[in-house]
């Protein structure tokens, strides 16, 4: 016991001890409450510090909850009668889809390459910042951004592109709200329906159609990892700009794809193997420019522009694809046809060959200006340089090949005006038209094996034309074409050009006639007539008839047949030029008339969309159809806004309306238009030339289908020589006419019941006797038949006059 207690240390020690250990003790709790109070003091500056940022970084963000309303701009697509796509307008490519038409296998390389978090996080993945940091850490520079799904996608719907940490903040802030208020697959399908993936398209399924033009749906495995790659740098991942790249990067999505066990190991080396398979990168899509521009100007008078570019309007037109595609065709071949006759103008441009081939190839690209991937086909036109000119043939260089043209492909390019014997000259020595170092327009023929193209000299023709193609039943227009090329000028000819008719405005004249009482038999006398000043408006004006000379009597049907012009005169002055006047306004012509009696020679300028407007009453038996190009409307959400519903009113009577269609049957098949007969099914026409051949027409109709012509020069300039709506007009109308109606059931013109036919003398237009030799048939209305006998001429009839 003793031995213990003298072990002890003193009391003293002890003592000194227990109060060492006490303050140590005090230090401690001391340094612990100090490190938790500046812990708290820092998160609690750390929650004041956020909350300053989220409130101040927060003030004049948008509402997320706006994205319910949210419609982004979307294509107007416009539709043909058949409903095929055949115009688009857009200033951002985009077509809305929904989540569950796209692809799992697009949307899966999308997350995978984009935001593998993306069914975790809350709107900002710090897994994905902090490695993003590292790895940019490493590289020395920015190489990888942390940024989901959800942050891009309210960058581009809400905030800019600007590098700054204040946008970074917005962002993370809108982020989260956005993943507060809508579903993963909701913020899913808003980001693949509004992402840029370059080549202005914007969305999946906008740029399926642009890299390979399907639709979103029908991609590959291969295509959807291609799609996937390009957000992050749409232009440096094109696989049309640059292949290499894009083959790396789409090789990338596969491989996190099978990472993610999205793929198995199989299906990406088969993915990785396959090649693009690219569509072709197309302007915005148009296949019947003036047509679809007579629609755009529809749409913005009706609904403004911004509806136009950006609700994604669903107009579907009474446009026939194939006549119009067979309407340009028809009008572009007419015109080169009909300028050639008039001579060539000489060579587009000209080069010294001594500057070396690589100069005349970059200066033929120039003019050629092909896509990436398109290559000549036979047929195009294209610009060509002359290398070598003989007698009988010119070579020439392509720039992407060589050819040559043959005497006989060439020897209408006489200098313009040059006649010989009264027939334009034919060149008989290439020399007379080319030499070398011209560059020229050539149409592409065949190619031999060895490349070389057999080639024709053309031109791009200064003669211009139109053609309107209509329904005369329903007032649809089938087709439009208002130019040689809208490319080179967007002025639509057939429905903004006024151009004086000639004679092709009679058959409107010859109408109020008959309604006044003339009839097809009228005999009126073909004489010379002289209007004096004091008497007229025109100063000694002796009109005559195209050839020149006078018939004596003529029926009002031969004098329509053979467009005979003081006859039309004598009926307009007798039946009353205001009379004709308020025909012309109630068949649907606008534009001004001369109130004198040159409107008789078709002197006052109209449209061709007026002129076949007016036809087709006569098509219709009497009954006026406002023509019309759209049939509905339907808006982003299927709700149709706008259908057409066409007013049917009863201009003429069926019977006056029938008398003019047998009259300008006549006109096809005796008169100016006989070359129409080759049609082989009825038809109804007439022919216009102006004064000096400045302007050549062709109207004509079947039952079911009225058609235009025009032919002129925009600075109303003559043709040339006898270039009259026959020869000018009247081959175009034909080229489209055969082929249009190619297959259609042969038609003939009902005839109504007020209608009858009477054996006439056609020397004195009464009704003849039954046994007489030079009688024939006519037609007449029922309560206008001719008149009886061979007595003294009625001081009262119209056959006096």
């Amino acid at each position: 016991m003793s031995k213990i207690l003298d072990n002890q240390p003193p009391r003293t020690f002890r003592r000194k001890l227990k109060k060492k250990t006490k303050k140590k003790t005090s230090f401690k709790k001391l340094l612990l409450v100090s490190f938790l109070s500046l812990f708290l003091l820092i998160l609690f500056s750390g929650f004041v510090g956020a909350g300053f940022i989220f409130f101040h970084y927060s003030k004049d963000l948008p509402d997320v909850l706006s994205l319910r309303e949210y419609q982004p701009s979307t294509i107007t697509q416009v539709y043909s009668d058949q409903d095929d796509l055949i115009a688009e307008f857009y200033i951002e490519k985009r077509i809305i889809v929904p989540l569950k038409t796209i692809p799992k296998q697009l949307k899966q390389a999308t997350l995978a390459v984009e935001d593998s978090n993306f069914r975790s996080h809350f709107g900002i993945d710090p897994k994905a910042i902090f490695r993003a940091f590292l790895t940019n850490i490493q590289a020395g520079h920015v190489v990888e951004g942390g940024s989901t799904i959800t942050q891009q996608l309210a960058k581009t719907l809400f905030l800019s592109s600007e590098r700054s940490l204040e946008r970074k903040i917005r962002e993370a802030i809108l982020s989260v709200r956005m993943e507060l208020v809508f579903t993963k697959d909701e913020i899913l399908e808003m980001y693949l329906n509004n992402i840029y993936y370059g080549h202005g398209s914007y969305g999946v399924e906008a740029a399926a159609r642009t890299y390979f033009g399907k639709s979103v749906k029908d991609l590959t495995l291969g295509q959807c990892a291609t799609l996937a790659a390009l957000p992050k740098a749409p232009n440096n991942y094109s696989p049309y700009r640059y292949p290499e790249k894009a083959h790396k990067r789409r090789n990338h999505v596969l491989k996190r794809m099978a990472i993610l066990k999205n793929i198995t190991r199989k299906e990406k080396e088969a993915a990785a193997k396959a090649p693009f398979q690219l569509g072709q990168i197309t302007d915005m899509l148009n296949k019947a420019p003036y047509f679809v521009e007579h629609i755009r100007q529809f749409l913005e008078e009706n609904y403004g522009s911004n509806k136009l570019y950006r609700d994604g309007l669903k107009v579907h037109t009474t446009l026939n694809l194939p006549f119009q595609q067979i309407a340009t065709r028809a009008v572009q071949s007419g015109l080169l046809r009909a300028d050639k006759r008039y001579g060539y103008r000489g060579p587009v441009s000209s080069l010294d060959l001594d500057d070396g081939r690589e100069v005349l190839v970059q200066t033929l690209n120039q003019y050629n200006k092909f896509k990436d991937e398109e290559t000549a086909e036979s047929g195009d036109i294209v610009h060509a340089a002359v290398l070598e000119v003989f007698p009988k043939e010119v070579d020439v260089d392509l720039g992407f090949s060589e050819g040559s043209i043959a005497l006989d492909k060439m020897n209408w390019a006489r200098k313009p005006n040059i006649k010989l014997d009264g027939r334009w000259a034919r060149i008989k020595n290439a020399h007379q038209a080319l030499k070398v170092g011209d560059i020229i327009q050539v149409r592409l023929l065949n190619q031999n094996s060895d490349g070389e193209w057999a080639l024709a000299l053309e031109q791009t023709p200064e003669v211009q034309g139109g053609l309107i193609s209509l329904n005369p039943l329903t007032g649809k227009i089938l087709a439009m074409v208002g130019g040689y090329d809208f490319k080179q000028s967007q002025f639509n000819r057939a429905i903004q050009a006024v151009r004086q008719p000639g004679s092709a405005f009679k058959p409107i004249i010859y109408t109020a006639a008959l309604q006044d009482g003339y009839t097809p038999a009228s005999i009126i006398i073909d004489a010379p007539l002289i209007f004096n000043e004091k008497e007229d408006t025109f100063d000694k004006w002796k009109p005559v008839n195209f050839e020149q000379k006078f018939y004596g009597p003529t029926s009002v049907r031969t004098a329509l047949t053979h467009s005979r012009n003081v006859v039309t005169i004598k009926l307009l002055q007798n039946t009353g030029v205001q009379k004709a006047i308020d025909l012309a306004r109630q068949m649907g012509i606008k534009s001004a008339m001369a109130e004198n009696l040159s409107i008789a020679l078709g002197s006052s300028g109209l449209t061709l969309y007026e002129l076949v407007s007016a036809y087709a009453i006569f098509a219709n038996q009497g009954k006026k159809v406002q023509p019309t190009a759209v049939r509905h409307i339907i808006n982003r959400n299927g709700e149709i806004i706008y259908r057409s519903a066409p007013r049917e009113t009863q201009v003429l009577s069926p019977g006056v309306a029938y008398l003019i269609t047998s009259l300008l049957q006549s006109v096809v098949q005796h008169g100016t238009a006989t070359k129409v007969k080759v049609l082989g099914r009825p038809v109804a026409g007439k022919t216009g030339t102006t004064n000096n051949f400045v302007d050549a027409w062709f109207m004509g109709y079947t039952p079911d289908v009225v058609t235009g012509v025009w032919v002129g020069k925009d600075r109303d300039e003559p043709l040339g020589q006898n270039e009259t709506g026959s020869r000018a007009a009247i081959p175009i109308w034909l080229d489209y006419m055969e082929k249009a109606m190619e297959g259609k059931p042969v038609m003939n013109f009902p005839v109504p019941d007020d209608i009858i036919h009477v054996k006439i003398d056609p020397e004195t237009g009464y009704s003849a006797e039954f046994d007489s030799t030079s009688s024939k048939f006519e037609v007449f209305l029922q309560d206008n038949p001719p008149e009886k006998g061979k007595s003294e001429l009625n001081p009262m009839s119209h056959n006096t006059f």
